[in-house]
């Protein structure tokens, strides 16, 4: 190899060195750190077990078996959990991470009909321990075990779980 060959490619060399130190040494951008989730742009909160932008039901305690709604569902006859029960009269606890500022409202019968079981406001959550029983579904007596369907409704004056 001629010497000016080995001059140019040592130039070279000593080039990607400094652009390499450069690149390793800048700060990453301000994302999160990896495998984690980014934080929502916005300032709403998002309830537990309960992505962004969703309204999420539990079979039993918050973070089990979960169903999750994006929008209104007047019907809960032909959905199920994640551990393939029925959600219709086995709702136990909720939770809203609406990011349009949603309350989530649970009815008793299909169609939005038999009046409220309960309402949960953005961001908040009920466990299963807030929510009265008396062990029998279906029966419009308690608020376990008795909601047939979801009305996502703008901010209301109804007291909701927080």
């Amino acid at each position: 190899m001629s010497r000016k060959l080995l001059a140019r490619i040592g130039g070279t060399t000593a080039a990607v060195i400094a652009l390499s130190a450069t690149v390793l040494t800048t700060p990453a951008s301000a994302g999160p750190p990896l495998g984690e989730e980014p934080i929502p742009s916005d300032s709403t909160p998002l309830g537990p077990f309960c992505d962004a932008g969703y309204h999420c039901v539990f079979f039993f305690n918050l973070g089990s078996a979960r169903h999750s709604y994006f929008n209104t569902d007047d019907n809960f006859t032909n959905d199920v959990f994640d551990n393939h029960f029925n959600v219709n009269d086995n709702i136990a606890s909720a939770s809203n991470s609406s990011t349009g500022g949603y309350e989530s409202h649970y009815y008793y019968d299909v169609g939005f009909q038999g009046g409220l079981v309960f309402c949960v406001n953005p961001g908040g959550a009920v466990d299963s321990h807030e929510l009265t029983t008396d062990g029998i579904r279906n029966n419009h007596v308690a608020q376990q075990d008795e909601a047939s369907s979801l009305r996502l409704r703008p901010t209301t004056t109804i007291p909701c779980f927080n």
